[in-house]
């Protein structure tokens, strides 16, 4: 746990992170000696794969003096325009930093971490961690992950699921609980994307419908699955994840939320990094069934098809069920049934995502004709041709997980198993509607 050292305050802003901060962060530390400082800085933003809830640099330094400290850096700080409401943004950020100040063992892999410390009650947040990208790939959405690298994935993905299985009580519920991570299947969370879901359904269906939309490739969903499966799945949110509720049998551990390429590095195994990879960005952190992580990465569009087609994905599967079954003292009686079954579950994860909190593109796009989206949904007949790059990024990675969206829904007949289900029981948030110009056809 690095917290902030005594007499230091924790940054308000991105800009108080300079060189004498980091100066400070070092000594105190004894990474550096007290006659040592950093003499200058050179900083540069992360490009495209930015979050868009803190304000992030990535700073290149240069000492007074020889030393074998670290000098490449990344820093994360309150953002200087908030798109959220303050109260949500704060919720994310003590997530995040709580999973940074995590202990390292029976933890997920992380960069090296010298500052992860807040107080809400200031309003004063600072993460500090090593830029690592400069011996590890960043496994971007542009750069898909194979066979071999989602299998080097698995060892730690299951000592992190052993470390944590049974999290939903006890002394490692309390632990979670400090930092707003809840179980999937909460009622607050719950809530939360029935109050969102609605936004977004009919026009998220709309888009995986469209045969000559570049994002469907040519595979529209409602001739495979049948008509409107965002309405319906999230007419029936609450049924389709009970079976993953510890009270109804579920297994639970901890899961990273949100465990997809831009989070992702690769490297050479070493004596600071023995698992060979490292991640990222724990604000998405929740409990949850043990395939939680393993589901939404194959689901994220972060691998090649080939890793899920059936073989290498059953392949992938059964590795990590044979290996978390070796280990495991809390789920003995743990079969490959039920962990297939929640595997499937699962793999819904981020489709929620992209239903929920992606509403707001949807709208935006069939509404206000703005935003990478509205080639399929805007009413001014826009092209990818019209787009901008970070736009074209966006739609490369939203073709890809819903091509895997699609498989899954396949693999797993979960379409027609929604279709069985009770509607939900709690209240819903309003459902959107599409303009006049989609309605039809």
């Amino acid at each position: 746990m690095k917290t902030v050292p005594a007499g230091m305050t924790l940054p308000q802003n991105l800009a108080e992170i300079d060189a004498q901060y980091l100066t400070d962060i070092l000594r105190s530390q004894g990474l550096i000696e007290s006659s040592n400082s950093i003499t200058s800085v050179r900083e540069s933003g992360v490009g495209m794969t930015a979050g868009y809830f803190s304000d992030i640099k990535k700073i290149k330094v240069e000492f007074a003096e020889p030393t074998t400290c670290c000098d490449a850096f990344v820093a994360k700080a309150w953002p200087d325009f908030e798109m959220l409401p303050s109260e949500a943004i704060s919720d994310m950020f003590i997530k995040d930093i709580k999973g940074y100040m995590m202990k390292e063992a029976g933890f997920f892999p992380r960069p090296k971490v010298f500052l992860a410390d807040y107080d809400a009650s200031q309003n004063r947040w600072g993460l500090i961690m090593e830029d690592v990208s400069g011996f590890a790939e960043q496994k971007i959405h542009e750069n898909e992950m194979g066979l071999d690298e989602v299998m080097n994935l698995i060892p730690a993905l299951v000592d992190t699921a052993i470390a944590w299985e049974g999290c939903h009580e006890g002394s490692r519920l309390a632990e979670l609980k400090t930092a707003g991570v809840e179980h999937w299947c909460s009622d607050e969370n719950l809530a939360v994307y029935r109050e969102v879901m609605p936004g977004g359904a009919k026009l998220f269906d709309k888009v995986v419908s469209l045969a000559d939309s570049p994002l469907t490739n040519g595979r529209p969903w409602d001739q495979l699955l049948g008509m409107n499966v965002a309405e319906l799945f999230t007419r029936k949110l609450e049924a389709f994840f009970d079976p993953i509720k510890p009270e109804n049998g579920g297994t639970c551990t901890l899961s990273h939320g949100d465990l997809r390429g831009d989070n992702l590095f690769i490297c050479d195994k070493s004596q600071a990094y023995p698992d060979g990879w490292l991640t990222i960005d724990f604000q998405l952190m929740f409990q949850g069934p043990v395939p939680s992580d393993l589901a939404y990465l194959m689901s994220s569009g972060t691998v090649l098809p080939e890793v899920y087609s059936s073989p290498n994905r059953q392949l992938i599967m059964r590795t990590f069920y044979d290996l978390f079954k070796s280990k495991t003292q809390r789920y003995p009686d743990y079969s490959y049934a039920q962990f297939e079954q929640e595997y499937a579950i699962m793999t819904t994860v981020l489709y929620v995502y992209y239903i929920g909190m992606g509403g707001a593109i949807w709208r935006s796009a069939a509404f206000e004709n703005e935003g990478a989206g509205r080639v399929e949904l805007g009413s001014e007949g826009a092209t990818e041709q019209d787009l901008d790059a970070e736009e074209l990024r966006k739609r490369m990675w939203w073709g890809k997980a819903i091509a895997n969206f699609l498989a899954n829904f396949q693999s797993y007949d979960l379409a027609e198993k929604m279709d069985q289900l009770p509607d939900n029981v709690g209240e819903m948030g309003q459902w959107g509607e599409l303009p006049e110009h989609l309605q039809g056809g």
